[in-house]
């Protein structure tokens, strides 16, 4: 039986238990809760949902409200470049990739293991759009680092198809891929024994699809245990994702666009 199945046959035994004390006035108790429970973690696993943006939840009282600093917990070649643009044309100090002088990666990096906060020791920016250099992850190592320091950040996670962002990862820097394999993004992705992704992984779409799904279920997860932090979720291949950022930041839907396009593909990257 498939794990659909199964949430489905648990959902309709939790209904009926739960019809049952209600037509008997008898109060639930936790067994049958837990049938519900488990329903719910189960459908959340199912992997067709990690590859979407979920609709947000916030209301629009909030628009313009949002707690700094925003944060994207998203993954390189996945729109951070426009929501650094987007973010730098709403006057905000934001960073990308770069914490000052140096990489933000290594910075954080440093910061941790001398047991300070990874936020303000690397600029204490408004936004951080892109903290990894694509080897080290500090959306992914760090997150709880993160929370500690800053428990009210607005967190941000972007998608775009797979195919696409593996081939972007596949041929960046431009024409790496034929002038010098190792120094092409999924190639130090592969070597560099991230959480989720062991070295020697990342061979194919598929390995790759894997990871990223992975990550959005850790930060959905992550999110559920800490709801002081705002997610939101956003498709960059959506058209009217421009308007939408522009309502939950108070920026100008005109400041989202395609940055850092890659000379050599077609289409976003």
């Amino acid at each position: 039986m498939s794990n659909r199945s199964i949430a489905v046959f648990f959902v309709a035994v939790a209904s009926l238990l739960a019809l049952k004390r209600v037509l008997l006035q008898q109060p639930m108790d936790n067994r049958d809760a837990v049938y519900i429970v488990d329903a719910v973690v189960t459908r959340h696993q199912d992997p067709s949902e990690c590859f979407h943006a979920k609709k947000h939840n916030i209301t629009k009282h909030r628009y313009g409200l949002l707690p700094k600093p925003f944060i994207n917990l998203g993954m390189p070649k996945m729109g951070s470049s426009s929501l650094q643009t987007f973010f730098t044309c709403g006057d905000y100090n934001s960073s990308h990739y770069e914490c000052g002088k140096e990489l933000c990666a290594d910075c954080m990096k440093r910061a941790v293991s001398n047991s300070n906060s990874p936020l303000s020791s690397c600029g204490g920016f408004d936004a951080f759009v892109q903290m990894d250099d694509g080897s080290f992850f500090p959306q992914i190592e760090y997150l709880n680092e993160i929370h500690e320091e800053s428990p009210n950040a607005t967190f941000l996670l972007t998608f775009r198809g797979m195919d696409g962002w593996y081939r972007s990862i596949s041929h960046w820097p431009p024409n790496a891929d034929t002038t010098n394999p190792p120094l092409v993004m999924s190639n130090r992705m592969k070597r560099a024994n991230i959480t989720g992704l062991p070295s020697g992984v990342g061979n194919n779409v598929n390995e790759f699809s894997q990871w990223f799904c992975s990550h959005v279920n850790n930060v959905r997860d992550f999110v559920k245990r800490h709801p002081s932090h705002a997610l939101i979720e956003i498709d960059i291949e959506d058209r009217n994702v421009g308007e939408r950022l522009g309502k939950f930041f108070g920026i100008r839907d005109a400041c989202w666009g395609h940055a850092n396009k890659n000379p050599g593909l077609s289409g976003r990257n």
